[in-house]
């Protein structure tokens, strides 16, 4: 007999995962290992490695992602177990950030960039590209001149975050500015210098600056332009400015003037002597500022055989100084003559009031005390007519050469056989530059008699008449010895206008409102005897608000002036305004800020409605919000913004839209204000 054993019983196994957590997030690189844990209770506890998946995620083809590990047992007994665990796999690194700058280093001093650099940044993130986040990062070309600037970049990825990289770049290619400041040295006169002069130059550099920022520079020789040139200037970036770039102009002039003898002036005697005092002149020459007296004279003093003349202070233009007696020059002086006297009686025709009618001759004598004389008497005949004819003693020489010359003495007699000469002196007052007189004239004559002399020096006539050739003639003329000139000896013509030239306006300007006044308007004048000077000029136009007063002026080549006035008035526009929804009145209209309010109005030119939207302008400006004031809400609100001023033809009325501005609590002042200058205005408090 066959016994059939029953089949032992089979527990299911169990199965886990290991070394992985559900949910857990991993760095790349550090996942630990998944394993498949199996317990069973007839086959025995086993482990081996988990099945994984391929990692998912907008990352996965760098291995950031989510992953799943999965494992799977059949015992012996058929029965099957599984399990699986999904965790996530992440960027455990930062992204890199590095720069480049072309050029590398900088091309100029200090730190200073004088041309154009480059800054290219480089930002590398392996892993999680996909949430990589650049800020700034720009990459640059620097080529304007600026001061010190910063430029940086950060990065951040799910690998974390990369601190931020700045990069100092400073930038000047321009040289420094140069500009003459002043100077210093020993002024002379008229601008000139008698010394060195130290011209003071000053630098300027916007960007990167300078030191020093101003030099100075001595001058160098003489002259009436003598040029300093700037010095080199350079920037704190190394930008050179050169030498001479500009320069300043000097007149300077050290040296005074050097003095010769140049010539003399005297009266010449007998072997090289001089019988008078001897005008040395002596001559200054300066050949950079000039002499400020080329030459000068100088007047002896005693007599010998060496008198010594010595040469004055010389000056010249800019004011150095040679003192006097930098030169001389001797001369041989005697200045005594024969004495010589008056001795006899003068012989001639007496006439009235001991005057007399003809010649007369005199007799002379001489004396030396020392040489002697050739001769010692001598007779002179008169010549000529005077109120002292003087008969002049004739020459005498003493043996040494001296001279007494004609005339040291004399002897006077009255003579005159000539009647008064007559002649035109002047007038009061004097013509004017044309020529003509406007008033009566006073005419002056004079008599000269070169005798006796005249009764009266001048006699005047007054002339009344008008005319371009008036013509007044001289009255009767009497001299003292009694000879008469008769009238009419002398004349003269005089132009003479006492009569304004007539003025009238063109035409006339009536009142009339704003915009329509006419052209100034012209005049017309007219003199029939000088001539209207120049043309008829009229001033006091004007087109603007206000009451205005032309006045034609005219004036003739006499100097005759006519003047007329006209008056007229230009009124200001009529406005009407502003109409509903708004109120006037200093009341502060409410309405919601960021709103357009319709503001219609009129304006009038006297009954005329203006029309033009181009005579009108609309301002804003904030106003004090007064507590007390009356308010009043806006009605109606217009649906657009702002829009230009216009002109609604069917209403009758301009309509501007104004956008108020968004911001509540605040108050504003809206004002239209016309061509003209008329303005209204309305106040709002915005909500």
């Amino acid at each position: 007999m066959n016994v059939t054993a029953p089949a032992p019983s089979n527990t299911a196994p169990v199965l886990s995962v290991s070394g992985v957590t559900l949910g857990i997030s991993y760095p790349k690189g550090f996942v630990p290992p998944a394993m498949c844990n199996v317990t069973d209770a007839e086959d025995g506890n086993s482990s081996f490695m988990a099945t994984l998946s391929a990692v998912s995620g907008d990352d996965a083809a760098t291995g950031i992602g989510s992953q799943t590990a999965s494992c799977s047992y059949t015992d012996k007994g058929g029965l099957t177990a599984a399990s699986s665990v999904t965790y996530n796999i992440v960027d455990g690194t930062a992204p890199g950030i590095s720069y480049t700058l072309d050029a590398a280093q900088p091309d100029g001093l200090n730190g200073w960039y004088r041309n154009a650099v480059t800054l290219k940044w480089t930002v590398t993130e392996g892993d999680s590209t996909s949430t990589l986040n650049k800020v700034g990062c720009n990459d640059v070309t620097v080529a304007l001149d600026q001061l010190p600037a910063d430029y940086s970049c950060s990065a951040s990825s799910s690998g974390g975050s990369a601190g931020t990289v700045t990069v100092p770049i400073k930038k000047d290619g321009t040289a420094p500015t140069v500009s003459y400041a002043d100077a210093t040295g020993k002024a002379g006169n008229d601008n000139w210098y008698t010394s060195d002069v130290l011209a003071r130059f000053i630098a300027t550099d916007a960007t990167s600056g300078l030191a020093p920022s101003s030099q100075e520079v001595s001058s160098s020789g003489e002259g009436a332009d003598v040029r300093v040139l700037s010095p080199a200037f350079t920037d704190n970036a190394g930008n050179t400015v050169p030498d001479g770039t500009i320069s300043q102009s000097f007149k300077i002039d050290k040296t005074a003037p050097s003095v010769t003898y140049d010539a003399a002036t005297g009266t010449a005697g007998f072997g090289g002597w001089y019988t008078s005092d001897v005008q040395a002149s002596f001559k200054g020459t300066d050949l950079t500022s000039g002499p400020l007296s080329a030459t000068q004279t100088v007047t002896s003093s005693g007599e010998g055989e060496a008198v010594t003349v010595q040469s004055p202070a010389f000056s010249d233009n800019a004011g150095n100084t040679t003192p006097a007696g930098a030169a001389s020059q001797q001369f041989k002086i005697d200045k005594t003559a024969p004495s010589v006297g008056y001795d006899g009686v003068a012989s001639g025709t007496l006439g009235e009031n001991n005057w007399y009618v003809t010649d007369v001759g005199a007799r002379f004598t001489a004396t030396d005390a020392t040489s002697g004389l050739l001769t010692s008497s001598q007779t002179v005949y008169s010549s000529g007519e005077g109120a002292e004819v003087k008969v002049p003693s004739p020459v005498f020489v003493d043996n040494a050469g001296n001279i007494t010359p004609a005339g040291t003495t004399s002897q006077s007699f009255k003579i005159d056989q000539t009647a008064p000469m007559v002649r035109y002196v002047g007038t009061s007052p004097a013509a004017n530059h044309d020529g003509w007189y406007n008033t009566d004239v006073e005419v002056t004559f004079g008599a000269t008699d070169l005798v006796s002399g005249p009764v009266d020096a001048t006699k005047s006539v007054t002339a009344s008449d008008e005319g371009d050739s008036v013509t007044v003639h001289s009255p009767e003329f009497k001299d003292l010895a009694g000879n008469v000139r008769a009238a009419g000896e002398a004349s003269t013509t005089l132009k003479i206008d006492k009569t304004a030239p007539t003025v009238t306006f063109d035409s006339v300007i009536a009142d009339g409102y704003y915009g329509s006044t006419p052209a100034q308007p012209t005049c017309s004048a007219s003199d029939s005897l000088s001539g209207v000077l120049g043309t008829c000029e009229v001033t006091g136009y004007g087109t603007g608000v206000g009451k205005y007063t032309l006045r034609a002026t005219a004036t003739d080549l006499a100097g005759n002036t006519t003047t007329v006035t006209h008056s007229y008035e230009v009124k200001a526009w009529t406005m009407k305004g502003f109409y509903q929804p708004i109120d006037m009145g200093g009341v502060l209209n409410t309405v919601k800020g960021g709103s357009a309010v319709p503001a219609k109005f009129e304006v009038f030119a006297g009954e005329t409605e203006i029309t033009d939207p181009n005579l009108m302008k609309f301002t804003m400006g904030t106003i004090v919000c007064a507590p007390n004031a009356q308010t009043d809400a806006i009605e109606t609100t217009a649906a657009a913004g702002s829009t230009v001023v216009r002109y609604d033809a069917i209403a009758g009325q301009f309509i501007y839209n104004w956008k108020t501005p968004a911001s509540p609590g605040s108050c504003y002042q809206l004002t239209m204000t016309a061509k003209d200058g008329t303005s209204i205005s309305a106040n709002f408090k915005l909500k």
